[in-house]
């Protein structure tokens, strides 16, 4: 949340005028494309263990485990699903058609002949909810730019994918993701480092989830409480911004 977020008014929007008509825009696209119902009758997923009951030690396979485990949560076939893991740093990484497009990614994704290949960087290995936000995201594309809904010309389609897993339930974990902050000690010199993740701000998943909630006719929803602060935060404004529009209408 930025600086001038901090002086506005409860009963505002807690994102900028141009953000929230392109969140409004996409978010009816949304309910064009799947359907208001999917959304009222789902179960937001949670980082709990009754939501991912599987060991996890950072292997491949517990990682494709894992993957699978979200594509139930997101409706995706697992079965039309080629997972791989790659490392950013290594130079001869060679497995076409991604070439050329894994510098600097966390995940990646390629449709070929019926099969969605998902690249994972090997930093998620260690970050468990990063991971589960990095496959949401690619399972993302695998429903907009693998069902043909969008093409990757349009220019907001990978901020589109992360509104797309706020509607399909997973949002609290991709919200709570877009920032890792990890605190380090060696010997007597100790440190602290945050790094970013996902399209969207924080206060943007906070206005997409408080939409999310009034579809639901969830004022102040039990999971809410499962958001880090500063989502938690523009959550509850935005709620409150919502409401009053929806009572001047």
């Amino acid at each position: 949340m930025g600086l001038l977020d901090l002086f506005r008014s409860p009963s505002t929007c807690p994102v900028e005028d141009e953000t929230r008509k392109w969140i409004d825009q996409r978010w009816q696209w949304l309910e064009e494309q799947f359907g208001r119902e999917m959304v009222r009758r789902a179960t937001v997923v949670l980082p709990r263990p009754e939501f991912f009951p599987d060991p996890y030690d950072g292997t491949q396979a517990s990682v494709r485990i894992m993957l699978d485990r979200v594509c139930g949560h997101m409706g995706v076939d697992p079965a039309i699903i080629r997972m791989f893991l790659y490392n950013n740093s290594d130079r001869d990484v060679k497995d076409p058609p991604f070439s050329g497009q894994l510098a600097g990614s966390v995940g990646t994704y390629a449709p070929e002949n019926g099969i969605h290949r998902i690249g994972i960087e090997i930093s998620n290995l260690g970050n468990p909810l990063g991971l589960v936000a990095t496959i949401a995201h690619e399972l993302g594309h695998v429903l907009l730019l693998g069902s043909g809904r969008i093409t990757e010309e349009e220019a907001d389609h990978e901020p589109l994918t992360d509104l797309l897993t706020v509607y399909f339930g997973m949002g609290v974990i991709t919200s709570n993701a877009v920032v890792l902050e990890t605190n380090w000690r060696a010997g007597n010199i100790s440190g602290w480092s945050m790094s970013r993740q996902g399209y969207l701000a924080m206060p943007d998943f906070g206005y997409a989830l408080a939409k999310y909630a009034r579809l639901r006719d969830e004022d102040g929803p039990a999971w809410s409480g499962e958001l880090r602060p500063d989502v938690r935060s523009p959550f509850k404004q935005a709620i409150r911004f919502l409401s009053l529009e929806e009572s001047r209408s």
